[in-house]
């Protein structure tokens, strides 16, 4: 059972994205002006390159059933299934979030190979879900007080590849990150590559790819 800091922790990112839905979403957005584009290009580009190399890593997805843990407004979980998967249930504590992420695929068309889903993981999965061919779980973990036993049950609900995204704790544009988000009481956990090595190997995850992304690594591991 969780104890009371991860679920203190967990309240405070629920409520942060559940208020930030619409904005956080923004970022995937094509029209949208001059400086919001610079900020997005300059400081939140790494977004775009985990969702190019998610699809990238886990070719062909025709026909596989896909799990995209906190899935946000579901913009991985639209390229998994535009890419064939014909499967992809996408998890997020968020209920805004996951109101925009049933909004979207109603019109991108994928409302019947994407299910979306309010609620904490791994308790949100149920036993008729599994497995799934891959998991993912990008910008997840920035938020994660415990990531071992999370990891841990992807790993088990997965036969196949799971990718995973961790932002570094030595970057440059950290600073700026740890203050805005701490003005706006939103916990932010951040990873040395040594320190994500000695975690991925006490969840059983052994054999994998390490992918650096700049401001995050990038995990693909085969399970």
């Amino acid at each position: 059972m969780p104890n009371e800091n991860v679920l203190e922790v967990e309240r405070k990112v629920r409520d942060h994205f559940h208020a930030d839905a619409e904005r956080f979403d923004a970022i995937y957005k094509k029209e949208k002006g001059a400086f919001a584009s610079f900020v997005d290009n300059h400081w939140r580009g790494v977004v775009q390159k985990r969702l190019e190399v998610n699809v990238a890593k886990l070719q062909p997805l025709a026909g596989k059933s896909v799990m995209d843990v906190g899935c946000g407004s579901g913009r991985f979980c639209f390229e998994y299934a535009k890419h064939g998967a014909t499967r992809v249930l996408g998890v997020d504590f968020a209920s805004g979030m996951i109101d925009i992420a049933n909004e979207l695929a109603r019109d991108f068309g994928v409302q019947e190979q994407c299910e979306f889903r309010v609620g904490t993981f791994p308790q949100i999965i149920n036993d008729s879900d599994l497995p799934f061919d891959a998991s993912t779980a990008n910008g997840f973990f920035d938020y994660v007080a415990e990531p071992i036993p999370i990891i841990e049950k992807m790993r088990e609900m997965t036969r196949g590849t799971m990718i995973m995204s961790f932002p570094k704790a030595l970057e440059f544009r950290i600073p700026l990150r740890r203050i805005r988000f701490w003005l706006k009481g939103t916990p932010l956990f951040l990873y040395r590559k040594n320190q994500l090595t000695q975690i991925l190997e006490k969840a059983g995850v052994t054999d994998y790819d390490l992918i650096d992304l700049g401001r995050d690594y990038l995990i693909v591991a085969r399970v």
